[in-house]
């Protein structure tokens, strides 16, 4: 009967044990939240008289993520220049993942942060395992190879 109690108080132990810790590594995982895209740009320009450009954008690829979501997006957007400088630079973006459930963000960069392929994105709405993450802003990378894009993103999330 000792070997018997002895057997289920450690199981008991083992147990919170493996609980705390998946409950540790969980929170610590959803703490940093990684993203990357790849795909393929589509773009118009009209030319300005005075030297501007306006153009429109699109999108397309596929994403994963650092918790393991994989998925399918697609993103339209406005870039505004004068005098070989952005001036106005803003994109929505619609994804869906491996379950269907979507997220929804909205981008822009500032002038003085389109020569080094830096942004902002931030969730704007989302169904399923995305409404938590409303509010997240995150920091986003691009480079470009011809119409090919690569990004990745950083993001913190609501109150952190």
């Amino acid at each position: 009967k000792k070997i018997s109690l002895y057997n289920d108080q450690m199981n008991k132990i083992i147990k919170i044990l493996l609980l705390f810790f998946t409950l540790n590594v969980y929170s610590q995982d959803s703490l940093k939240w990684n993203f990357k895209f790849s795909g393929f740009m589509n773009s118009k320009t009209i030319n300005l008289p005075s030297g501007g450009k306006v153009n429109n954008f699109s999108q397309k690829g596929t994403w994963e993520d650092s918790l393991g979501n994989y998925g399918k997006g697609f993103c339209y957007g406005i870039i505004e220049s004068r005098e070989n400088k952005d001036s106005f630079f803003q994109y929505y973006c619609e994804l869906s993942d491996q379950d269907s459930d979507k997220v929804f963000t909205k981008g822009s960069r500032k002038s003085e942060d389109t020569q080094t392929g830096v942004g902002k994105q931030k969730i704007i709405d989302g169904t399923g395992k995305w409404k938590k993450l409303i509010g997240a802003i995150c920091i986003y990378g691009v480079n470009y190879v011809d119409d090919v894009l690569f990004t990745s993103q950083k993001c913190k999330f609501p109150g952190e």
